[in-house]
């Protein structure tokens, strides 16, 4: 990940006079920092100085006062995801940069807001070597970070010069606030923490609003108990609404001074109290929907998480309604609730569809979650815990705890003949010893027919060699059967079978050997799924010294020889001018020079061979000299400019994007926990107004063994033990969907990103109907086009919104005009 925000270097400061002299000498243990007077802000420097403040406020957890950092919104102009700070060395800011000769720096942060997230700490040394990790931020809470010296130091670094210190905050849609006191250092480990906790909890009660928070939970808590009738259901429900205002009067009981021991607990029932409350009217909302059920039964959009423990959902009724075009694929959330009552046993089934037979399809499998931990790389507040990804297909029954709730994942899909109009799907759900209950949904099919082949172009990597592995598959015509599958899978989900790392082995494994694509592959593909293009071969560039650039040319010429073998069986088969290369991952500094030579050498041998690439040029070949030979340029998201990407287009080339672990919020991503309706916009409406005509992604299965040791498979129960996290304890960077017992699980995620990848076609839809029909009237055409711009739901890659509700009223109005426009 790229280091946040445009930070000072440290000659800007010896410019401004405010390195001292001398040689830094190693300071004894004890505070060295307390920020007790303003000249200690001098050489402190924010990410976005017209939008973050620093200042000093008498909010210590030593001395007489700290350090308060104000960080500006995410919408505002020119903020990146996070805001920071850096402390320079050998300014007043951070007077010690000679840290040898002790176990540990120390210091506080503490929030008196309602935000829980995870910030980042980089120290960095005067040779540029840096080492970094995250920090937990909770909501109202203090938490003392200890960095260890010899963790530091192993990284690289040399604590003797240290060149500064930088901490960060993600943004959120309002300023966000931390206090950052007693910069120390200190001889043993651990050591004793209680007078700074204790500072940082008077602090916290005086600056959190406790009071207002509990008053607010007494009243939504009264409010329940007024809708409960008399049934033992009812009864079981109120003793739990009961339980919530004892709660709640026993923590307005406990306000007033108190220690850091005391009041951990404390603000730690407030927060369990701000879950269980909301949670609860979730359940005796569902209770007034049927008061003679055994247990609940209520919908959610599909572009939300209905999480089985802590938080509630919003639900979106009894009888949900949907819309689909012909052959389109959508999604509804049934979610069961239990009254306060264990449930065993729970199984659903689709009982009955109205309409001719195959007109709509219905399916319905119980969501299950992962235990997910956040990283820094989220930006953006998330809950940590068991978050709902994956679609359980291989469970008939599951259990519900009392305190528990599980959602199910219903998939439509409306033939490409079906006839129009409104569909009923009847869902049944049972548990032991309980009276089934039904759900009817309405599916409403539009005149209208979505294109089924993918008009957004997809370069996923899928790797066969890992499914190989964890399945333990060695037979090759099972391996090649195996490959098919999965490629039937990816296909369904509107990505293109396809590898951008071009080998039979795991590519992240020491020394990947790199060979084009097998012809037979090619011939698969367009034989049974169609062949819209194709990556030949993966030139890359590791196997380059950017340091002995004479060494480059036997590389190439290699390269130019394995290519030419290949695109000869190619040519021979009928396929070869649907193959493009894709090389120079992400290749910056000299390797640039590389790839223009490599580049060059690939256009002499093969100029109609398109060359797609993700080396690091912002100005896509104006400024490198890459211009004319890369044609298809594909820039990290949160890297895409609209302007440069336009100037790119009108020479002819192609502007693409992609997401990856750097491309955090408030872009959007498909990490587990990020808003579902994140994916399916990216892939819809984002990238259509954008322009470009491909997204790129550099792993769908990133499944190590390494990784998942303990649990292979997702194939154990509806809370899998299966690891979330994937690249760099991210969960869900490089893994799009699972391993399930019998092949490929699909997830939340994938169904949302299939969902845009048909909302991208509508949309392509929609400007071929105005473009082949020059009689629209004019008020019609207006309105289509503003639904085109897709103003409503997203202006750029940073501001969007993430209502499923104007979603779905954005994405009616165009289905609605194009069947309008349909009709003539």
């Amino acid at each position: 990940m790229r280091k946040l925000g445009l930070l000072l270097a440290a000659g800007a400061l010896v410019a401004a006079g405010l390195v001292q002299a001398g040689t830094a000498q190693a300071a004894p243990a004890g505070v060295f920092q307390d920020f007790e007077t303003d000249a200690d802000l001098q050489g402190a420097t924010v990410t976005l100085p017209q939008a973050d403040q620093i200042e000093r406020t008498a909010d210590p957890t030593h001395g007489s006062s700290g350090l308060k950092f104000t960080i500006g919104p995410a919408n505002t102009p020119g903020a990146t995801a996070s805001s920071g700070i850096n402390l320079y060395a050998g300014t007043p800011s951070l007077p010690v940069s000679d840290w040898s000769g002790h176990t540990v720096l120390g210091f506080d942060f503490f929030t008196e807001l309602d935000y829980t997230t995870v910030g980042r700490i980089t120290v960095r040394d005067k040779a540029n070597k840096a080492w970094g990790m995250d920090y937990p931020i909770r909501a109202r809470d203090w938490t003392p970070i200890d960095l260890r010296l010899s963790t530091i130091a192993a990284a690289g670094v040399d604590i003797t010069r240290i060149a500064y210190i930088g901490f960060s905050m993600p943004r959120s849609t309002t300023p966000v606030i931390g206090h950052y006191d007693a910069f120390r250092l200190v001889d043993s480990y651990p050591y004793d923490e209680t007078p700074y906790g204790d500072q940082a909890a008077a602090q916290l009660l005086r600056l959190a609003d406790f009071n207002g928070v509990l008053t607010k939970l007494a009243d939504q808590i009264r409010g329940l108990g007024r809708s409960l009738g008399h049934t033992a259901a009812d009864e079981r429900l109120r003793e739990q609404v009961q339980a919530a205002d004892a709660q709640c009067t026993a923590l307005r009981q406990k306000l007033g001074p108190m220690s850091y021991a005391d009041y951990k607990p404390f603000n730690a029932g407030v927060a369990a109290l701000q879950r269980t409350v909301p949670r609860l009217a979730n359940t005796i909302q569902a209770r007034a929907h049927d008061r003679h059920a055994d247990f609940g039964l209520e919908s959610a959009d599909s572009m939300t998480l209905v999480y089985p423990k802590d938080l509630p959902f919003t639900s979106t009724g009894t009888s949900p309604a949907v819309s689909l075009t012909r052959g389109e694929y959508e999604n509804v959330q049934a979610v069961v609730l239990p009254f306060a009552e264990p449930l065993a046993g729970v199984q659903a089934r689709v009982t009955s569809v109205s309409g001719k037979r195959g007109a709509l399809q219905a399916t319905v499998a119980p969501v299950g979650s992962l235990n997910v931990t956040p990283t820094s790389v989220y930006h953006r507040p998330t809950y940590a815990g068991w978050t709902p990804d994956p679609i359980r297909d291989d469970l008939t029954s599951v259990d519900v705890p009392a305190d528990g709730i599980q959602p199910y994942w219903i998939r439509l899909k409306a033939a490409p003949t079906a006839a129009p109009g409104a569909y009923q799907v009847k869902v049944a759900f049972s548990a032991a010893g309980k009276r089934t209950r039904s759900m009817t949904l309405t599916a409403r099919v539009w005149p209208v027919t979505v294109p089924d082949a993918p008009k957004l172009n997809t370069t996923f990597q899928f790797t066969p060699a890992i499914v190989n592995d964890l399945y333990g598959i060695t037979d090759p015509a099972a391996q090649e059967a195996t490959k098919h599958q999965y490629w039937s899978f990816l296909h369904d989900y509107k990505i293109e079978p396809d590898q951008l790392y071009t080998c039979s082995c795991i590519p992240s494994n020491p020394g990947p050997v790199i060979v084009p694509t097998p012809v037979e592959d090619v011939l698969y593909i367009r034989d049974h799924y169609g062949l819209r293009d194709f990556n030949a071969f993966y030139l890359w560039a590791g196997l380059l010294n950017p340091a002995k650039p004479e060494t480059w040319q036997a590389q190439i010429d290699t390269w130019i020889a394995q290519l030419r073998t290949a695109m000869d069986s190619y040519r021979a088969a009928g396929v070869d001018k649907y193959a493009y290369v894709y090389g120079f991952d992400e290749a910056t500094g000299p390797l640039l020079q590389a790839a223009k030579q490599t580049f060059a050498a690939v256009k002499q041998a093969f100029p109609d061979l398109p060359i797609l690439t993700t080396l690091r040029d912002n100005s896509m070949g104006v400024d490198t000299g890459l211009a004319g030979l890369v044609d298809i340029w594909a820039p990290q998201q949160d890297l895409y400019d609209q302007t440069v990407a336009e100037r790119t287009r009108a020479r002819g080339d192609q502007a693409w994007w992609y997401p990856d672990i750097g491309t955090g919020s408030p872009l959007p991503n498909w990490f587990n926990g990020y808003p579902p309706i994140d994916t399916r916009m990216l892939a819809g409406p984002m990238s259509y107004k954008a322009g470009v005509e491909g997204m790129l992604y550099y792993a769908t299965n990133r499944w190590l063994r390494t990784d998942h040791a303990n649990q292979l498979l997702v194939n154990d129960g509806i809370l899998s033990a299966w690891k979330a996290a994937t690249f760099n304890g991210t969960a869900g960077d490089g893994s799009m969907f699972y391993p399930g017992p019998n092949g490929p699980m699909a997830s939340i995620r994938l169904e949302n990103f299939r969902d845009g990848m048909e909302d991208y076609n509508l949309l392509w839809l929609l400007s071929e109907d105005l473009r082949t029909n020059p009689h629209v009237p004019p008020p019609l055409k207006a309105h289509a086009t503003k639904l085109l711009h897709a103003d409503d739901v997203v202006t750029n890659q940073r501001t969007f919104t993430e209502d499923p509700v104007l979603y779905r009223a954005w994405r009616a109005d165009l289905i609605a005009t194009l069947a309008v426009l349909k009709q003539g």
